[in-house]
């Protein structure tokens, strides 16, 4: 039996429309690449933070498991939002950060990957 290990990704920004672009890109890329297609689901609304202008939307674990095709559908994609993100993370223009969470593995282990 294969392992099903979640995989989730936050997305904040303090400028909305600069994460209504990269969100609209995310949404494309899950249209593009998941064979599933009720995969762009997965990616929430942007929520604002309560104070500092801040805003966030969230990818949430598609729920497959490993080595299945929307597992790796889902491996993918992060990659390429990451890669797409890391830049705009690094410029001083944006204050644009992520964070990966992947958890609920048989073998109990938790990661984190951020800008």
């Amino acid at each position: 039996m294969r392992n099903i290990r979640h995989h989730a990704l936050i997305v904040t920004c303090n400028d909305k429309k600069v994460l209504e672009t990269i969100r609209a890109k995310i949404v494309e890329l899950y249209k593009t690449h998941m064979e599933a297609s009720n995969g762009v689901h997965l990616v929430s609304e942007i929520k604002e933070s309560i104070v500092n202008h801040y805003a966030s939307f969230f990818i949430i674990p598609d729920g497959s498991k490993e080595g299945y095709d929307a597992s790796d559908d889902g491996d993918i994609i992060r990659e390429k939002i990451i890669t797409y993100i890391n830049p705009l993370c690094a410029s001083e223009a944006y204050h644009l950060s992520y964070g990966e969470i992947s958890y609920g593995a048989d073998d109990g282990s938790t990661s984190f990957r951020h800008n």
